[in-house]
């Protein structure tokens, strides 16, 4: 799968079950599973010894999983569910969509049309390392990644911020307090602005 080398396939069966029973789920998350997910597959294992690859520090073992839908796409509670029930870095797709989450030590990126995937690096740690960046960035440069991550995620959030202070200055009657909040999406974009020119 993604264009893993194919000594990493083994394709083991998940009961979806182990999720919602094992688990501390919401009900709705809970019946996601139940009623929107068809199978669970493991399809690729990478470690030192079926990738070729030096052990790392950090990473020991990345799984990659499967997700097919009953129907439409996978729900985006029962992805970072299936990525937090192991402890070890994970990738997940949507088998339907193509949809790919990558999650580590809490933080999850996703890409939308990923193909595939390539394994950069002698180590595990920096074979992941360039998995994240591959799908947050489309880059396989896994250099400096957790920062690069932490990065977009603030840019993400500003961006967030500044259209929610565009959408309430547009709507504000009172000159003042529009003039007050149009000063503070000013400030919130010229800061947006110097993130991204950060190299």
């Amino acid at each position: 799968m993604l264009g893993l080398p194919s000594t990493t396939e083994v394709s083991q069966r998940i009961p979806k079950e182990a999720f919602y029973r094992n688990m501390d789920l919401d009900a709705r998350t809970r019946e996601q599973f139940v009623s929107g997910v068809d199978r669970i597959v493991v399809r690729n294992a990478i470690r030192p010894d079926t990738a070729n690859l030096s052990a790392g520090e950090r990473v020991r073992e990345i799984l990659v999983v499967e997700v097919m839908p009953k129907a439409g796409e996978v729900p985006e509670a029962v992805a970072q569910t299936v990525l937090r029930a192991n402890p070890n870095p994970m990738v997940a797709v949507d088998g339907s969509t193509g949809r790919v989450w990558a999650s580590s030590t809490g933080r999850t990126v996703t890409s939308d049309g990923l193909v595939t995937l390539s394994l950069a690096g002698p180590t595990m740690d920096e074979a992941w390392d360039s998995i994240l960046a591959q799908v947050a960035f489309r880059e396989e440069d896994g250099r400096d990644i957790r920062a690069r991550l932490e990065r977009k995620e603030a840019i993400d959030s500003l961006e967030r911020e500044v259209a929610a202070l565009d959408k309430r200055c547009r709507r504000e009657r009172q000159i003042v307090r529009r003039n007050e909040l149009f000063a503070q999406l000013r400030r919130k974009q010229a800061e947006l602005a110097a993130l991204k020119e950060e190299v």
